[in-house]
């Protein structure tokens, strides 16, 4: 294996390569992270084969545990578009909330919906609705997609149960309730105020003809008089909301695994359970004549996800694989105390998260680094601070970015400006509440 230099510089080349290859070379986004992943194996040291097997691995992890979630939720996405149940939920929601409050309205919806669930579930079952949502108002599409990311992303950073914050106490030996008060308190309002600043920023650098490739979910007819009620249209999206948040409740109040609540919370059956009832709406209401066409329909952008995303997924892995990370980590060192401690977190979650993509393994490894530091800054001042940076900057290599992105119908330049922009704000906003309790604490 090379020095820490070296690799620390091969991520640094792998990552333009396959910004090259995908935005100027206009090469597909999967076949240019192979790529890359392909360079940084081989130049790290890792091997020809090995490199080839750690793409092949970090592909089947990242689908195992994801792959078929995505696809039962784009398919709920698709049918409820066809049926008018999106469309029938944005009305409600736009006629309930007035145009200015929007995106905050979809950040807490975000932030509600990913408090129990994974971020990735969260947008896939939310992105239908919002982009109807967009249809009816006069807000700029970047605005309601980032906003939305925002939310999601906040709750499912800060926020136990999800699993960063809930592994927090146990790694950095404080209690679950000061995390949990600590993520409220800070999570919050740090999401409101990066919707805030978001929405302005993003207006002066968006270009709809380059940021956008195709809107998907437009094929609800919005002239359809027959659409679902607002309950039955909310019915295939809550659904799997409760039955996750069921079991992730169950298990937090007991202390115990259930198996029956496990296999009825699981992100599979949870969505399929979803999918079932999303089936009843949409035949109640349309017919089971074009049900095969619906299906087909959501076939098509699910496959794109899929690639676009396991690819993502390899590269991220063959980082991993190299120890170009841990490289990483090693040259910055651990040393200080007060706020230079919550911001030396915070430097190892963001080196963590650019290097390798992950936002749960960047926030885990800056926790596990920082719990070997003697210091007496509180405990949820690091936690929050190390979580705030490991969620910072999402981008290619950060399966995320692309279910956001192919999910959205937005370019890789769309997907920066969205994905990207909004939780580097989002994470700003973070480390300043990280650092606000380390000095009052």
């Amino acid at each position: 294996m090379v020095g820490a230099s070296i690799l620390a510089a091969n991520i640094g080349i792998a990552v333009a390569i396959v910004l090259l290859l995908i935005i100027v070379l206009d090469i597909n986004p999967a076949v240019s992270l192979i790529v890359g992943a392909l360079y940084m194996g081989i130049a790290s040291g890792l091997g020809l084969n090995e490199t080839v097997a750690s793409i092949g691995a970090g592909f089947g992890d990242l689908m195992q545990g994801i792959g078929i979630p995505i696809i039962f939720g784009i398919m709920i996405g698709m049918l409820l578009a066809r049926c008018g149940g999106a469309t029938q939920i944005a009305t409600t929601l736009t006629a309930a909330v007035p145009s200015r409050y929007v995106p905050y309205a979809l950040g807490l919806s975000g932030a509600i919906v990913a408090v129990p669930v994974f971020f990735d579930v969260a947008f896939l079952v939310l992105i239908p609705m919002v982009i109807a949502l967009w249809q009816e108002t006069d807000l700029s599409y970047p605005v309601v997609i980032g906003s939305l990311v925002i939310g999601a992303a906040g709750a499912h950073t800060f926020v136990p149960p999800t699993p960063n914050p809930l592994a927090a106490p146990e790694l950095l030996e404080f209690g679950l309730g000061e995390m949990m008060v600590a993520g409220l308190v800070v999570g919050f309002p740090a999401v409101a105020l990066a919707i805030a600043v978001y929405v302005r920023v993003v207006e002066r650098l968006w270009d709809r003809e380059d940021d956008i490739a195709e809107i998907p979910f437009e094929e609800a007819d919005d002239a359809r008089t027959d659409r679902p009620s607002f309950v039955a249209s909310l019915l295939p999206i809550a659904t799997p909301i409760f039955l996750i948040l069921l079991q992730t409740t169950a298990e937090a109040v007991t202390g115990e695994p259930n198996v029956y609540l496990d296999f009825l919370g699981s992100r599979i059956i949870a969505l399929l359970a979803g999918l079932v009832i999303a089936i009843g709406v949409y035949v109640r209401t349309v017919g089971p004549d074009d049900l095969s066409d619906a299906f087909s329909d959501a076939t098509r952008p699910a496959g794109l996800v899929l690639t676009i995303t396991g690819a993502g997924g390899a590269f991220g892995y063959v980082i991993q694989e190299t120890q170009a990370a841990d490289a990483l980590v090693e040259l910055i060192g651990v040393s200080g105390d007060g706020v230079v401690i919550v911001l030396l977190a915070f430097a190892i979650g963001l080196v963590m998260r650019v290097s390798q993509g992950s936002g749960t393994v960047a926030g885990i490894t800056a926790m596990t680094i920082m719990g070997g530091v003697e210091t007496t800054v509180a405990g949820s001042a690091i936690a929050l601070a190390s979580l705030s940076g490991g969620m910072s900057i999402g981008h290619i290599n950060d399966s995320g970015f692309w279910v956001v992105t192919e999910l959205s119908g937005l370019e890789v330049t769309g997907g920066l400006k969205t994905y990207t922009l909004s939780e580097a704000i989002l994470s700003a906003f973070g480390l300043v509440g990280a650092i606000g309790i380390a000095v009052v604490a």
